[in-house]
């Protein structure tokens, strides 16, 4: 009955939000998996449509959207589902890929202060949002796919049919993963953002600092209870603009060449003991993430030379050098054990890319996981694929 209401209230939110698509504007965007068809078909999908509103304040921005996003993820079983221990630290002898299909839906507000001349954005916004995700987990898509392939994440099949492989456990690992592997979380989450950042394409200068607090209880309104957590992170941009060649016949501003330096920085702090892996965070280049601890840092360096623009500001090709570092420490989330503990991983590699109107993106990287956790074998990956967005 619970997961008819939260579908039920998913449909009424995307249906209020319909009489916006005429009036204001919507953002459109395709995202590619690799392991979906080598990165080449689209995985998953995210709209957002605006409601038609007046600025409260005169000369900022007010805005009032519906955001929804939906598709297929890939995921790894990182923690036992009895106990939460790592498994990088004890590697099991079955498969550990598995296939989501998720809907996230949020309904938010924003306000912003302080504008600015040199930016769309002020200098100065906070939001306030209203959120739902629902998953569903099941086998990777390989699974059964010859005779080959019978071991799955969740059981096996041998001569005697299905096997569950963690019967009567009590999922404390992986709790989104409890009982039918399907749940529905609701959310409310706030935050401030501060943008001092010159932003003109293929040249950046400044600093940007976002800010956000999610609570999910497991007592909110229609959530399954298959989550309990608090959410913080924040991120810190930090941009220049080491070199430029600008082209002087083009009044619309185009450069022949540009280098920009960057450096990302996000610290996130995880409170609760049903935490989903969806807002675990600590994300790296490559398949090694920083483990579920209760604080993560990571940090992305780059640097990336931009151009020519051709015929556009947003159209241009870019090689990117970038150095990704994680580092976790603290208490395992989701876990019985309440040992302290600290981890690093790392990684490198170069991403060459062609922007074309700043809708499609064609790329090719290759990287190292020089540091994986738990002292996993050093490897080398290589992606390529493209992106659609509106």
């Amino acid at each position: 009955m619970r997961r008819i209401a939260a579908a039920a209230l998913m449909f009424i939110l995307l249906a209020a939000s319909l009489p916006a698509i005429g009036f204001g504007y919507h953002v459109f965007e395709i995202r590619t998996e690799l392991e979906f068809g080598y990165g080449v078909f689209p995985s998953s999908v995210m709209y957002q449509f605006n409601f038609p509103m007046p600025d409260l304040i005169p000369g900022t921005k007010t805005e009032l959207a519906f955001r929804l996003d939906n598709g297929l993820v890939y995921r790894h079983l990182r923690q036992h589902p009895d106990d939460g221990s790592f498994l990088a630290l004890d590697p099991p002898d079955y498969p550990t890929e598995y296939t989501v299909l998720f809907d996230e839906f949020n309904l938010f507000f924003g306000q912003g202060f302080v504008p600015t001349e040199f930016s769309d954005n002020d200098l100065v916004t906070v939001f306030l949002s209203v959120d739902g995700r629902f998953e569903n987990a099941y086998e990777r898509l390989s699974w059964l796919s010859d005779p080959s392939q019978t071991e799955g994440v969740f059981g096996y099949t041998d001569s005697n049919g299905w096997i569950d492989r963690f019967p009567g456990s009590s999922w404390t690992g992986a709790p989104e993963l409890a009982g039918d592997r399907m749940m529905f979380q609701t959310s409310i989450t706030t935050g401030v953002i501060l943008d001092y950042m010159r932003d003109r394409v293929t040249r950046r200068d400044g600093v940007r600092f976002a800010s956000y607090l999610r609570l999910a209880p497991d007592f909110m309104l229609l959530s399954d209870k298959t989550g309990n957590f608090i959410a913080s992170w924040s991120e810190l941009e930090l941009s220049k603009t080491l070199f430029s060649v600008a082209n002087e016949k083009d009044y619309r501003d185009l450069s022949w060449v540009s280098i920009v330096l960057d450096n990302h920085t996000v610290y996130r702090y995880l409170f609760g003991n049903k935490v989903p892996q969806y807002i675990l965070g600590g994300d790296i280049w490559g398949d090694s993430d920083v483990p579920a601890f209760d604080s993560v840092l990571t940090n992305r360096l780059s640097l990336t030379i931009y151009g020519p623009q051709i015929n556009s500001r947003d159209t241009y090709p870019l090689i990117r050098i970038f150095w990704d570092f994680g580092l976790g420490f603290g208490h395992p989330v989701n876990s019985a054990g309440s040992d302290y503990g600290i981890e690093t991983v790392g990684s490198y590699g170069i991403r060459a890319e062609f922007i074309i109107f700043d809708i499609a993106q064609l790329y090719y990287e290759i990287g190292c996981v020089y540091d994986p956790a738990f002292n996993e074998k050093v490897y080398v990956e290589q992606r390529f694929g493209f992106s659609v967005g509106i």
